[in-house]
């Protein structure tokens, strides 16, 4: 019996698969573990969300959005009768994200409608006691550990575990909606068991090549595998004629609309109506509308939401729409007010923490900087604009082996004014390994053959030195702005030195 937060997390890391490729991928193992807990992913309304970029915040915003709107679907038991729809203050939803910056409980979070301070926006919620982590992985190891012994090629994954325990955790706390964001892919991806009220996917684009393939309709179609029959989908995918990024330089996600053909394509298979949502309205002209009726709370992107975000919370906001679940301006706000740990984090000042791990979410990262001068962040300007942060950049970056790191790192030297690089490494383990960071040398070695212009290049082993050295460099000298990147895993890493779960 697990007795501490130490035991779970080294049982489980050792189920993380030794070898990882698209083999070992496929339903089959979870489909019998949560068979032997019960099939708890049936017990609660749940909406599924896939995606190259973004899921992760439109999964965490949209777990907002139903929280605050304190809105409940009832369905009659009578077969006469049609459903009824009721207000309620007690509302509870589940949000599975992966992976967690610090602690295994950040993947599996409930909200409740009851446990928020309206005027801030923010949430009283903390993460599920240690009590009730350890109870759970008490329930689960038995039947994951029989599993072994028995069926052993059935055992399930490091990730698929952790699904399983969201699941269950979910189940067994009532939550009225789960959202539950997808791991990789979608068709093959773990999570893909449930049955949602509805899917989205965010965007597509060239991510995690080595298993979902080298082209976008490959990865399109792998996406796609969240589709259900007569299920509601929403996309973010461009299409060929409306672009395919708000920033200033070329997009990853292409723009002659080859994902979004798949996508229309599966949907008119599975009959699943398709809603197409225009994620640029945060920096065009608000005139255009997303779908229906999302025009109606266009004042509120303009006013409340910054630009950077807001293809995010345009996406969430049309996920609820979609439901049918009304919400007011207020409640909107109150939810947008949240900030997702790790996205755009300003965790002190001029100290930034973004976890971008690919080329689009290092230009969205690129432009946030260029753009953070509040003054000059409106809709007009955004695209006008050169950089309009006078300080130079101070970066801390390491990545995960795997990644197109250089187009990353070209990127954001090219683009920023980086005077310092500090390469560094995370030691984290992933759902696919340990030792997953590229060498901070390799780092070093390619920013000094490339020759570019800056002051200086140094390797930590350590990402908290990383970070030391980085903050007293601005010390006594001219103000700069630290930006610390290139991995989820590596930014939270470095937010344990500011922010600490309780336990």
């Amino acid at each position: 019996m697990f007795t501490n937060y130490i035991e779970v997390r080294e049982w489980l890391e050792s189920y993380i698969p030794q070898v990882w490729t698209k083999k070992e991928l496929g339903l089959e193992r979870i489909k019998y573990l949560l068979l032997l807990l019960g099939n708890p992913q049936n017990s609660f309304k749940s909406i599924h969300i896939a995606g190259t970029s973004g899921k992760g915040s439109t999964a965490f915003y949209l777990a907002r959005l139903l929280a605050s709107s304190q809105f409940k679907v009832q369905s009659s038991k009578s077969k006469k009768s049609v459903n009824r729809q009721q207000t309620t203050d007690n509302l509870k939803i589940g949000l599975h994200i992966s992976p967690h910056l610090v602690d295994i409980r950040e993947r599996m979070q409930i909200f409740k409608s009851g446990k928020w301070r309206v005027e801030s926006g923010k949430s009283d919620e903390k993460l599920m006691t240690m009590n009730r982590f350890i109870r759970l992985f008490n329930e689960i190891k038995p039947v994951v550990e029989k599993i072994k012994e028995e069926k052993p090629k059935l055992t399930p994954s490091y990730f698929e575990i952790l699904v399983a325990a969201s699941f269950l955790y979910f189940a067994k706390e009532k939550v009225d909606w789960a959202v539950v964001e997808v791991g990789l892919g979608g068709r093959l991806d773990a999570t893909n068991v449930l049955s949602p009220k509805l899917s989205v996917i965010t965007n597509v684009g060239l991510d995690h090549t080595d298993i979902l393939g080298t082209k976008v309709e490959t990865i399109a179609k792998e996406k796609a595998g969240i589709i259900k029959s007569g299920v509601p989908v929403v996309t973010g995918c461009p299409s060929a004629s409306s672009g395919s990024s708000t920033l200033r330089f070329p997009s990853e996600f292409p723009t002659n609309g080859k994902a979004l053909k798949v996508i229309e394509k599966v949907a008119k298979e599975k009959k699943a109506k398709l809603i197409k949502v225009n994620t640029q309205l945060g920096v065009r002209p608000l005139k255009v509308d997303a779908f229906g009726v999302v025009a109606k709370y266009i004042d509120i992107f303009r006013y409340n939401v910054d630009s950077f975000t807001t293809s995010n919370k345009l996406l969430a906001l049309a996920a609820v729409r979609t439901l049918g679940i009304p919400l007011k301006k207020n409640q909107i706000i109150k939810a947008f007010g949240s900030t997702f740990p790790g996205r755009f984090e300003e965790i002190q000042k001029d100290v930034i923490l973004d976890g971008a791990h690919n080329a689009d979410k290092v230009r969205s990262l690129i432009e946030f900087v260029r753009n953070s001068n509040p003054e000059t962040r409106n809709s007009k300007q955004i695209q006008k604009s050169k950089i309009q942060n006078p300080k130079s950049i101070i970066l801390v970056i390491t990545f995960k082996k795997g990644k197109d790191w250089k187009k990353m790192v070209d990127l954001l030297i090219k683009n920023l004014p980086v005077s310092k690089v500090i390469a560094t490494k995370f030691y984290a383990v992933t759902d696919m390994g340990r030792y997953a960071a590229v060498e901070p040398k390799e780092i070093a070695d390619y920013v000094s053959s490339i020759k570019y212009k800056v002051l200086s290049i140094k390797t930590f082993e350590n990402s908290h030195e990383a970070v030391f050295e980085a903050l007293q460099s601005t010390v006594n000298r001219e103000p700069s702005t630290i930006l610390i990147t290139g991995s989820l895993y590596l930014v939270g890493e470095a937010r344990t030195m500011w922010k600490l779960p309780e336990y």
